[in-house]
């Protein structure tokens, strides 16, 4: 009979009601339970009264787990300061995800008289700690996080990508508020001149205006113009011209006409204008960029591996950097960790969880002196490994170099703003060479250049381009509050463009680790279940855990003081106990007769006597039939999956009829399949989690990684969402969908107003008034029509999808 289920008061997450009590409130584990002392000692109760679900699940760490942070070249790569009273230092805490946790964060003083000031970002999870060092290290600071649940997720990395030309949200800031400063004040100066305050009325008045805009205009021009220019250079080095150039053409003309009139005392040039195109743009790029700016989308292979690992020798236990690892040492292994090399087992019951790599969910029961390879996840006890090969050459490695991860960036020339731009800009030249060559052709050559450099101040494709900038920049914040990130603007286009989806299944589609469970035959008396619970706790295999975890069974010491367990590798497990013969595992084994089903199935039987019988099958993620009811109309779907073929009546239950559907594939093979399905005119979206995914997310048009957190490690991939919200998957497709035609409805806007500009501009008429007012009124407008375009299509599509989900 099933326990009753209640929520963990700490993180609320269900757990076995009574397991684990204290003060009259359940935890769903002693982690969960240990931060509730901690708190409650400390008189910081009020971490739980500021949400609903203030902590997140605590998991225990070994004693040597941040040992490593005691060594000094390694603290002194993660420390932004140091002297002999005080170091100051900023870690990843991807468990940061409410105000609960800021309160409790901020206030780790209360828990530790050591540390003097601790500060959150909530933006990028980041805490920076000040802390006394007598008496107190990093290490401890590690510690003591990660026992109130915020484990710190840290990374050294010598060979990171160079960071030249990355975004920087502090920069980008300064130069937006030194643009902004200068384009306000151009207008606020430029007010006498559209109220007709005439040059000869007052000469000096007039030229120190002029003159200051010019001064003005010298930050915009170099300094916010200086990337349009900088990109345009490097088009036409690659003989291409980018959406750049047609922008930084409009700022050189602009400009230098503007100087023109100034130092010729013709006018007051259109340094507004031309301040406006530089401030907007750059503000619609902020925009962009700020929403990803703080993730890698290619982090590579070494942010899977410890940055140390206990190696054992003659003097005992240390820590090593995983680089020094080489063949013949002897390593320890402690439950979870990942085995950073290939190794021979040579002490423990090895127990190895290899889906992370191969997409197989199921654990493997390594033998004595077995090989076990690099990337595989240590599912059971404590191992003594020897190492066989050095972490530089290990095989995990040299799948994550191999030529199929490595493909090259597709081109982004053909997006859609990219061909319009293009398109549009000639169109303007043309009409800028007609307008010279007719009014030169009526004799009137100063008219000729004016009406030619007006057309080009007037009609630049920056409005356009600002439609595209604006409305992916708003979705692409949006979708970031969303916990969905995505790598860049032009991935809106590419899943827009999307006509098929491959999903993986393990872990993807399905709960990887969680089965669903099905009674085939129950016979047993209630001892007998209990004995037979109590010879499955002592084992690691999943689905002797899963049903000890289904009847929430805790074993208690003592009770069975002269059983007999054996466990026979890859079949089950034997036992005997008060003249009574035990054995649970496969029906073949049970039994001794085979049995030809797919299904994964745990028999028990008792004294020859079947009495027991279990079937599992794979969870699916909550919302997935849903998904798959609103994506069969519309898309081709197929199932790419490096698992056996063990679940593929259920797949073919939810999967739409026809769908193509392969199974123990090898991560080379997911990339040719996905390459096959492109030949054939498909632009394809591929869904995973796992390093077997890799080289197919990079082949594809679309990759989506589906992760726990944002900062956990994530194969090369376009869009990055929580695994948990996978059904949110059609409504990001359709939303983007919607972007883009909101994107044609700003461009048709943006014509309107450069088609009444360019009446004035032909004709020799354009005038400083007449550009203040139609192009801000432009920019404002597109900026305006994207906003509200965004803000109905994600609650349209978002919020309508979430009401849908819970009823």
């Amino acid at each position: 009979m099933l326990s009753v289920k209640t929520q963990c008061y700490h993180c609320g997450e269900e757990c076995n009601e009574g397991l684990l009590t204290l003060a009259g409130k359940d935890f769903c584990c002693k982690g969960c339970m240990t931060v509730f002392q901690i708190l409650h000692q400390n008189e910081m109760d009020n971490y739980y009264c500021l949400n609903e679900k203030p902590g997140s699940t605590v998991q225990e760490i070994t004693e040597e787990k941040f040992a490593f942070l005691d060594e000094a070249d390694i603290k002194m790569q993660l420390l932004s300061f140091s002297n002999a009273k005080m170091e100051t230092v900023t870690l990843y805490l991807p468990q940061i995800h409410c105000s609960s946790c800021l309160w409790l964060l901020e206030h780790l003083n209360q828990l530790e008289s050591k540390i003097l000031q601790s500060q959150i970002n909530f933006a990028t999870k980041r805490i920076t700690v000040s802390y006394e060092t007598e008496g107190f290290s990093l290490r401890q600071l590690a510690e003591l996080l990660s026992k109130i649940g915020y484990e710190p997720h840290i990374e050294l990395n010598p060979a990171k990508e160079s960071t030249k030309g990355l975004y920087s949200s502090k920069q980008n800031t300064l130069k937006l508020g030194i643009i902004g400063f200068c384009f306000a004040n151009i207008m606020l100066i430029s007010f006498p001149e559209y109220l007709g305050m005439k040059h000869a009325e007052n000469p000096v008045m007039s030229n120190f205006f002029k003159w200051a805009n010019l001064l003005l205009s010298l930050p915009v021009v170099f300094y916010g113009g200086k990337e349009f220019f900088v990109n345009t250079w490097y088009s036409f080095h690659q003989r291409y011209l980018n959406i750049d150039a047609p922008i930084a053409l409009a700022i050189a003309v602009t400009f230098i006409r503007s100087v023109y009139e100034v130092v010729s005392q013709t006018g007051a040039g259109y340094f507004d204008s031309m301040s406006g195109i530089v401030f907007f743009m750059l503000l619609g790029r902020t925009l962009q960029n700020r929403t990803y700016s703080t993730l890698s989308f290619t982090k590579d292979y070494l942010s899977y591996f410890p940055i140390t690992v206990s190696k054992v020798d003659a003097s005992g236990i240390q820590q090593v950097k995983i680089e020094s690892i080489k063949e013949g040492d002897v390593l320890r292994i402690h439950h979870q960790e990942v085995i950073p090399t290939d190794c021979m087992l040579s002490k423990g019951d090895a127990y190895i969880d290899y889906s992370f790599i191969t997409g197989e969910a199921a654990i493997e029961s390594i033998p004595k002196a077995g090989l076990i390879y690099a990337g595989g996840k240590n599912a059971g006890g404590v191992l003594e490994l020897l190492v066989v090969k050095p972490f530089s050459q290990n095989s995990f490695t040299g799948m994550w170099n191999n030529k199929a991860f490595q493909k090259e960036e597709t081109s982004e020339r053909e997006l859609m703003t990219t061909k319009i731009s293009k398109y549009f800009s000639l169109v303007v030249v043309l009409i800028a060479l007609s307008s010279f060559v007719y009014w030169q052709w009526m004799g009137d050559a100063a008219r000729a250049w004016n009406a030619a450099t007006a057309v080009l101040i007037i009609a630049c494709p920056c409005t356009l381009l600002l439609t595209a900038t604006f409305t992916n920049g708003y979705l692409l914040d949006w979708l970031s509050r969303r916990g969905i990130f995505l790598k860049n603007a032009q991935v809106i286009e590419k899943i827009a463009n999307t006509n098929f989806i491959a999903f993986d299944k393990t872990g993807t589609i399905t709960d990887a680790g969680i089965q669903k469970l099905d009674e085939l035959q129950m016979d047993l008396t209630p001892q007998e279940l209990d004995l037979a619970l109590h010879i499955m706790s002592q084992s690691l295999h999943p689905l002797s855990m899963a049903l000890v975890k289904y009847y929430g069974y805790e074993a208690q010491e003592g009770k069975y003081e002269n059983i007999s367990i054996k466990e026979v590798l890859g079949k089950g497990l034997e036992a005997w106990y008060a003249d009574q013969h035990i054995k649970i595992g496969s029906y073949e084994f049970v039994s001794g007769q085979a049995k030809t089903n797919q299904q994964s199935e745990v028999w028990i039987c008792i004294d020859q006597k079947i009495k027991a019988g279990y079937g599992f099958s794979v969870k699916l993620k909550k919302g997935v039939l849903d998904l798959f009811q609103k994506l069969h109309p519309k898309f081709r779907l197929s199932l790419i999956s490096g698992d056996n073929n063990s679940a593929q009546k259920q797949m073919e239950k939810i999967f739409p009829e026809g769908s193509e559907m392969t199974f123990n594939c090898k991560p080379e093979e997911k990339l040719n399949l996905i390459a096959s399905l492109q030949e054939k005119g498909n632009k394809v979206m591929m869904i995973g989690d796992g390093l077997n995914d890799a080289g197919a997310l990079k082949q594809s048009d679309v990759g989506v990684a589906l992760v726990h957190n944002a900062f956990s490690f994530t194969p090369a991939c376009d869009v990055i969402m929580k695994a948990a919200d996978i059904h949110n998957l059609y409504a990001l497709i359709q939303t983007s969908r919607n972007a883009q035609r909101f994107i044609l409805i700003g461009f048709a806007y943006s014509i309107i107003f450069n088609f009444i500009g360019l009446s004035f501009a032909v004709m020799g008429n354009l005038v400083p008034l007449i550009a203040a007012i139609i192009m801000p009124a432009s920019s404002l407008g597109i900026i305006l029509i994207a906003f509200i375009s965004i803000q109905w299509a994600t609650r349209k599509n978002f919020d309508g999808s979430q009401e849908r989900l819970a009823h």
